[in-house]
């Protein structure tokens, strides 16, 4: 009896652990857009002619993303400005793929902003985005922007 109570064990301990999938540890608390909340900061812009960093940019810029009494807000802080400021839209809801880490986020006003995270374990996070369009997949639809994850710096 001993033996099997051991077995038992054994098998239970084996299906918790054997059943994780341990490449989204990062990404296993909430919904996928819980993840941009926090302040980041940009890195560079990438356009289809050339990429700027620093100061080829012309200015700095945080986006700090919190839940507020309005829903999700962003704000795009700009030479510690407020420059813009966006509402996330209830509905349509954030469209989100687990397996691409990639986030579609509508705006109150019909903006739109695709967003692709990334977290490695050891290393700062990083998110890259598409400028707020009205449609996401046309030809304005070709600027990137890169943003590191301020609570590590």
């Amino acid at each position: 009896m001993k033996h099997f109570e051991r077995f038992v064990v054994i098998i239970v301990v084996f299906l918790f652990t054997g059943g994780c999938d341990r490449k989204d540890d990062l990404f296993a608390a909430g919904p996928l857009s819980a993840h941009l909340v926090g302040t980041w900061i940009l890195d560079k812009i990438v356009t289809p002619t050339r990429t700027l960093t620093g100061a080829q940019m012309g200015y700095s810029e945080k986006m700090v993303h919190r839940n507020e009494a309005d829903g999700d807000v962003e704000r795009i802080i700009r030479d510690d400005t407020l420059y813009a400021r966006h509402i996330c839209a209830r509905n349509p809801a954030p469209i989100s793929s687990k397996k691409h880490k990639t986030v579609l986020m509508s705006y109150r006003g019909g903006l739109n902003r695709f967003y692709k995270i990334t977290k490695q374990s050891g290393k700062q996070d990083t998110l890259e985005a598409s400028d707020y369009l009205p449609e996401i997949g046309g030809a304005a639809d070709t600027v990137k922007y890169f943003y590191t994850n301020a609570m590590l710096l």
